[in-house]
């Protein structure tokens, strides 16, 4: 039976943020699902994402990010191509507005570039992460040697976006990192094939329940 999925907005620091999120009171853990450029929330929710991640004893957050879907523009969190630096702000922020003292951190493309940047900037706040893809860290290799929580890295084989042999580096760069590549998929390789994303995020974060 799939979960029900909420979809409301939150104020965070004056600024209104769609998100869609599940709450169990029995799940002690939480994931914040940050999406690419060109997609939104709906995307996760699409491929089953709730269902599968609050089975393994998660409560699951996923947002609009300001600017994209049905979240507004906001100032404060503006981004650009290759300009995200305020997407760990933004991160920071929600999950002290959502009342979580930390999280799990899912991120495609954008979405993984916000999801590393979180864990550089605020690493108090991140249990781990799951990046796939990420964009716009380069040059950010030296301080990726100082993460000290877990790091699962996707690709798709094929990706004709950002490099898989970007992966190499970055997972070379975090000390105990894992790489995985899904042969034959694109660049949003968690869309082209689900069941491999799943298998191989869920095999990861049961390292950690």
């Amino acid at each position: 039976m799939e979960v029900k999925v909420i979809e409301e907005e939150i104020n965070v620091a004056g600024s209104q943020i769609f998100q869609r999120k599940y709450h169990n009171s029995e799940n002690k853990k939480n994931m914040l699902l940050l999406h690419g450029w060109a997609f939104t929330s709906k995307n996760w929710e699409d491929i089953g994402v709730f269902d599968h991640f609050s089975r393994l004893g998660f409560n699951v957050y996923a947002i609009d990010y300001p600017g994209f879907g049905k979240s507004p523009s906001s100032e404060k969190y503006g981004i650009d191509r290759g300009k995200i630096t305020n997407g760990s702000k933004l991160v920071n922020d929600y999950l002290a507005a959502s009342g979580l003292d930390h999280a799990f951190l899912l991120g495609a493309s954008m979405g993984g570039g916000i999801v590393m940047r979180s864990i550089l900037d605020f690493p108090q706040k991140v249990d781990g992460v799951i990046a796939v893809a990420p964009a716009w860290v380069e040059n950010e290799e030296n301080r990726m040697k100082k993460i000290e929580k877990p790091v699962l890295f996707i690709w798709g084989s094929e990706d004709s976006v950002i490099s898989p042999d970007l992966g190499k580096i970055y997972s070379k760069a975090v000390n105990g990192s894992e790489l995985e590549i899904i042969k034959g998929a694109g660049h949003p390789a968690y869309l082209h094939n689900p069941e491999e994303f799943f298998s191989l995020s869920e095999k990861f974060l049961k390292k950690f329940s």
